[in-house]
């Protein structure tokens, strides 16, 4: 029978933890919901968002000339009339801007033989 009893029995020094705060809610109770909101927000913070952190120089790198490039494609891009624009595709504006690269290489190649000085593109 006593051993009963001793299950029920709060202990002195847990007794703050019994004590009514809210409602008819004990403090142990809004701690462990705080706890678990707290817990969920958490998972849902680290596994849904996705956080990508490059790991290499090399990464780094290949993503800040990723960048570039596609600045400077936008740049070509901007360059081409609308009415243009209409009928063209993917391929064609890729092809056009090589054109339109090529034409220049070539150009400042020429004039770099001419003047007998080197320009970069």
């Amino acid at each position: 029978m006593d051993d009963d009893t001793e299950v029920f029995n709060v202990n002195p020094e847990e007794v703050w933890l019994e004590q009514i705060a809210v409602g008819r809610f004990r403090i142990w109770h809004i701690i462990a919901s705080v706890l678990g909101i707290c817990l969920g927000i958490m998972i849902m913070v680290c596994c849904c968002i996705r956080f990508r952190i490059p790991r290499t120089k090399q990464e780094i790198e290949a993503d800040y000339q990723r960048k570039q490039i596609t600045k400077k494609f936008r740049e070509k891009l901007q360059q081409i009339k609308n009415s243009e624009m209409d009928d063209m595709d993917l391929q064609k504006v890729c092809a056009r801007i090589q054109s339109d690269y090529i034409n220049l290489k070539s150009s400042v190649e020429s004039l770099n033989e001419k003047q007998n000085v080197k320009f970069k593109i």
